[in-house]
């Protein structure tokens, strides 16, 4: 019996083990599923990181790259041809004083209030103001199309910078000498060399000619410069920016002293800092000193907020708000110094008055050209002087791309699945065709009716929407709030008074001015040759015979036979009514960046919010409590 149990029990019947087999096999089948499952996961996990990775903001490399990046934003061009222009336009010292009170109560807070918007929501404008209110979306589209019409015409300007950086390596310098026994060149060699050699400008602002052959290969060199420098967004262009925002001070220093010891350097530079008191009652010096530290700096055109979007979290943009804004100044009143101790060399050396000055490519490539003509090693002072101005303008052009791309990229999702050097690619070759129109024998133009109309109006409305919508949208105690969070200082009576009342005034006025200036006076400068208006001498290519003060005997070609010195040349564009090709052209690039306003608006309602709203609050944590107030 025993042993019969004992064999019974070593020996499981039939049905015991059909169940044991079952249960195993359920084991079995139990754990292949769970390490199907935790394949799938561990695949999920991987897929997830990887759109994690994709979706990841980019960064600045360093502060330094940060920091230098703005600065090379906003110092541009400007600080140096137009800024010493409206200081002659104003009375010198008056014209400062009023810069510097804009700069306090507007340029500041506004470019403060961009920093934040950019660092806060970790996006552009139009991504910021889409979380903020789909409605608002048309501000960022305002931006994109500002940003893309600028980039333009700006790089049409270093076109022209690189055809005399490229003329300024010949000895003697070519704006320095006749080459020809044209009668426009005995007169003024340096503008005959701008009007006629260079540009081969047309009289007419409806003949835009051929086109000319050095300036379309010099256009081609600084699109190519443009798409090596910003072929990977800002991990190629922050790292130019250490050589291309440095460079030009060393030049600008260099310039100083080289300019403080010629003849004639004291009366400019005392010229330049004399007051003129009674300008101050003059509404239009207010209006210039807005409006040029509104430019200056940058406002409006989103790179600001893009690169701020590019910085790391509880980032101090009040401190980095003040160093960029007093740089910037700082550069504008050292630019100056340079050009008014050089042109008060010129006026030493040719007699020429201050008020024959000029503004933008007038000082720079007239003025200041014939300035360094008459210098010992002149072809040495303008390499210096170009290569600084080329910088100045890359700079700047880096930023208007970076905010355009950056933008157009949130906005249209399919670009993120292309490469973005692809991207890039497209966009700089379509610029490039665009901007071929510039490089004709009315380029010039072109360029005028571009600068006025497609990028001054449009922005101030861009600046008073960013401001609108922080104030009165998102609210200005949650923004301030924001602010305490992330820099640890409280927000004084100054920001907000600025925010709220002073800077939206500012810009009220300035709108207000703006299209009062425009549509009342719809003139551009024709030019008419070496003749001027005073001299009765009418014609570009030398066909008029008799004048006012004298008399000349030259052919259709502009070859003289007989001159009389006793005429007396000014004038070499005069101020004439805008033809209807004119205004249509005026028009279409005014409306298109305003329509894009309401038309960005319609596309935030129809698209959703791509703002994640906990990464944003996410931003706050970990930064410093503290109770400081500035």
């Amino acid at each position: 019996m025993i042993s019969a149990a004992v064999n019974g029990a070593g020996r499981p019947s039939a049905s015991r083990t059909a169940g044991i087999d079952f249960f195993n096999n359920l084991g079995r089948h139990a754990t292949g599923r769970n390490a199907r499952f935790n394949q799938f996961k561990n695949r999920a996990s991987f897929v997830k990181k990887n759109v994690k990775q994709v979706d990841k903001q980019e960064e600045w490399g360093s502060k330094s790259e940060y920091i230098l990046s703005l600065i090379g934003f906003a110092v541009g061009i400007g600080n140096i041809w137009r800024f010493p222009y409206l200081c002659q336009k104003h009375g010198g010292g008056a014209f400062l004083f009023a810069y510097v009170v804009m700069v306090i109560i507007e340029g500041l807070p506004l470019f403060c209030l961009e920093l934040h918007i950019g660092n806060h929501f970790k996006k552009s404008v139009s991504g910021s103001m889409r979380h903020i209110k789909k409605g608002l979306v048309g501000v960022g589209w305002c931006t994109i199309t500002v940003c893309f019409l600028c980039a333009v015409y700006y790089n049409s300007i270093i076109m022209w910078i690189i055809r005399y950086l490229f003329e300024s390596f010949v000895n003697p310098l070519p704006w320095s000498e006749c080459k020809t026994d044209h009668i426009c060149c005995l007169e003024d060699k340096t503008q005959y060399y701008w009007y006629y050699e260079h540009l081969r400008l047309s009289p007419d602002i409806r003949e835009l000619g051929s086109f000319n052959p050095t300036l379309v290969v010099c256009l081609i060199i600084s699109w190519v410069t443009i798409f090596i420098c910003i072929s990977r967004g800002i991990k190629s262009s922050g790292k130019v920016v250490y050589f291309s925002a440095t460079a030009p001070y060393v030049v600008l220093i260099i310039l100083l002293f080289r300019g403080a010891t010629l003849d004639g350097a004291k009366d400019g530079i005392m010229y330049f800092l004399k007051p003129d008191a009674k300008k101050l009652l003059d509404l239009s010096l207010w209006s210039d000193a807005a409006s040029q530290i509104f430019y200056s700096l940058g406002i409006g055109f989103g790179a600001i907020v893009s690169f701020a979007s590019f910085t790391k979290n509880c980032d101090n943009v009040i401190r980095d708000s003040i160093i960029i804004t007093v740089v910037n100044c700082s550069t504008s009143i050292l630019g100056g110094f340079v050009i008014f101790s050089i042109v008060g060399y010129r006026k030493h050396m040719t007699g020429a008055d201050f008020d024959q000055l000029g503004s933008g490519p007038g000082l720079a490539f007239v003025a200041i050209a014939e300035a360094v003509a008459n210098m010992h090693i002149s072809p040495l002072w303008a390499v210096l002087f170009y290569s600084m101005l080329l910088l100045l303008g890359l700079d700047s052009l880096f930023g208007l791309m970076e905010s355009m791309l950056h933008q157009l990229r949130e906005e249209i999702p399919v670009l993120k699945r292309i490469k973005k050097h692809g991207v890039n690619a497209c966009v700089c070759f379509l610029m490039f065709l665009l901007a071929l129109p510039t490089a004709t024998n009315g380029g010039q133009y072109i360029v005028n009716l571009m600068d006025t109309w497609a990028v001054s109006i449009p922005l101030l409305f861009v600046a008073l929407g960013e401001i609108v919508s922080i104030v009165w949208f998102y609210g200005i105690h949650r923004f301030t709030r924001e602010v305490k969070e992330k820099t640890g200082y409280q927000i004084g009576w100054y920001w907000q008074i600025c925010w709220v009342v002073l800077s939206p005034l500012v810009l009220l006025i300035l709108i207000g001015f703006s299209l009062f200036s425009y549509f009342g006076d719809m003139s551009y400068s024709q030019f008419i040759g070496c003749a001027g208006i005073n001299s009765g001498l009418a014609s570009e290519n030398g066909s008029m015979l008799e004048t006012n003060n004298g008399s000349a005997d030259y052919n259709l070609t502009g070859n003289m036979t007989n001159f009389n010195y006793g005429i007396d040349y000014k004038e070499w564009q005069v101020s004439s009514k805008l033809p209807t090709e004119g205004i249509v052209a005026a028009l279409f690039f005014l409306l298109t960046p305003l329509l894009t306003l309401p038309l960005g608006a319609l596309y935030g309602h129809i698209y959703p919010n791509t703002t994640n709203e906990e990464q944003v609050q996410a931003n706050l944590e970990s930064c410093p409590e503290e109770n400081e107030v500035l």
